[in-house]
């Protein structure tokens, strides 16, 4: 009779130690300080330093709980930060906190008016190195606290709508994705957080604008807080190919797409999840190929000459952009092999039957739209510029028309420095990768 005792009291205690998910949540302010002066990230034409703020940056920070294990979720309104400065945030929120890196996923909205986090503008001295340094430790110290915060039990309300502020940038009447999901969280009856998901580049402010602001996202989060309360951020979706309708223009652009964004999704209809205390992360891998089957110092020679004889670009620099990449990858074979294919990190957190998936990269809308395609039984979440951006990833599509989209798949691995373009068997390679991912998550 006393070990049946034992055995209920030991599971009653695991069930009260597993009574549903917590979620615990926060916010802090990454922008630069009004006196300060940096080099904004993502447009080669800007000659200029910032002069000024539109909407402030903030970091993002969600963490979910089922009693056994947490999953770490930041949106950062910054532009990207590189793989080896995002590995070293993520490993000194994970020596802080205790929890694995490997359930720390930190993604960026890929707002093209928020300082560079890395170049010589971030060196000692430069212009923008103590905002860096004040953002990482606020990004990290931000998580850190939030994980270390006891969750609260919540619901979650999701719901899809459409919004059509998007195009695509680079072939007329090309593939776009009008989808815009959202999911809002809930304690004690009371809206904490929300978090739209949306496939749309933030450069509604183009190359003229020396303002800092988290663009269209932020705009239609300050609708979107004054109509629902609590918080709002977004999860920036496969937008590789995907602009604003009209394209870069002004601040004033940003308001009206912002504003429209918000009207969009505001009275989208909800439905609530059902609790199943289901909380579960997935995190797989895939090699792309390049155009060469091994890297070697000779192919990068022959790559920088072919491309500063033949290459057809908007970018005035382009030959001396040519030379200072083939240098800094020649000057990689220094001090080891460079490897031959692009190693992709792949996440997916299932919260209660609903997918949120996570990329690095810059996929382009196609791959987001056929993940989703083939769930149609399940609502997919697609966030990309997650732990480190090192590659935009084109389309089947885009290399079978290649016309207009010479940027994104010949001359993008200069700027990102990667050591040669990928090959066009790249496309098939990363969707089986995002399709098994999924299907992992939801198994």
């Amino acid at each position: 009779m006393k070990r049946l005792f034992f055995i209920a009291l030991l599971m009653v205690t695991a069930l009260s130690c597993r009574e549903g998910l917590t979620l615990s949540y926060s916010s802090a302010d990454i922008s630069g300080l009004p006196e300060e002066h940096m080099v904004l990230a993502g447009f080669a034409a800007r000659e200029q330093l910032s002069d000024g703020i539109h909407l402030p940056l903030s970091t993002h920070c969600l963490v979910l709980g089922d009693g056994a294990q947490k999953v770490c979720i930041i949106s950062n309104d910054l532009m990207e930060i590189s793989p080896a400065i995002a590995d070293t945030m993520l490993t000194l929120i994970a020596e802080r906190s205790g929890l694995p890196k490997e359930n720390i996923l930190m993604h960026n909205t890929h707002t093209h008016s928020a300082p560079r986090s890395g170049g010589a503008s971030n060196f000692t001295g430069g212009t923008n190195r103590a905002w860096k340094e004040r953002m990482m430790e606020t990004v990290i110290s931000n998580a850190v606290r939030n994980i270390e915060a006891p969750g609260k039990p919540f619901t979650m309300k999701v719901g899809k709508g459409k919004s059509y502020i998007n195009a695509n940038r680079c072939e007329k009447d090309g593939p776009a994705d009008h989808d815009v999901y959202v999911a809002r969280f809930f304690q004690d009856g009371k809206p904490v957080v929300s978090l739209v998901n949306f496939a749309c580049h933030p450069v509604c402010m183009g190359p003229s604008s020396y303002l800092l602001s988290s663009d269209y996202p932020g705009v239609a989060a300050r609708y979107l807080r004054e109509a629902w309360g609590g918080d709002v951020f977004q999860l920036s979706g496969a937008q590789g190919n995907i602009d604003p309708a009209a394209g870069p223009k002004t601040v004033e652009y940003a308001e009206q797409c912002g504003k429209e964004l918000a009207e969009a999704v505001r009275d989208i209809p909800l439905e609530t999840v059902p609790e199943k205390n289901l909380l579960k992360l997935v995190n797989r891998t895939v090699d792309l190929p390049y155009e060469v089957d091994k890297v070697t110092p000779e192919a990068v020679v022959r790559h920088a000459d072919s491309l500063a004889a033949t290459a057809i670009t908007a970018f005035p620099r382009f030959a001396r952009d040519v030379q200072g990449w083939k240098e800094e990858i020649l000057a990689r074979f220094e001090t080891g092999e460079v490897p031959s294919k692009l190693r992709f990190h792949l996440h997916g957190v299932n919260l209660n039957g609903i997918v949120f998936f996570f990329s690095d990269g810059e996929p382009f809308c196609e791959y987001q739209m056929e993940a989703r395609a083939a769930f149609p039984e399940s609502m997919v979440f697609f966030a990309a510029y997650t732990n480190g951006q090192n590659s935009y990833l084109p389309s089947e599509h885009a290399y079978q028309v290649r016309k207009g989209y010479e940027y994104e798949i010949e001359q993008m691995h200069v700027y990102i420095k990667a050591p040669y373009p990928l090959s066009e068997k790249m496309p098939s390679i990363y969707r089986e990768g995002v399709l098994e991912t999924i299907r992992e998550t939801l198994r």
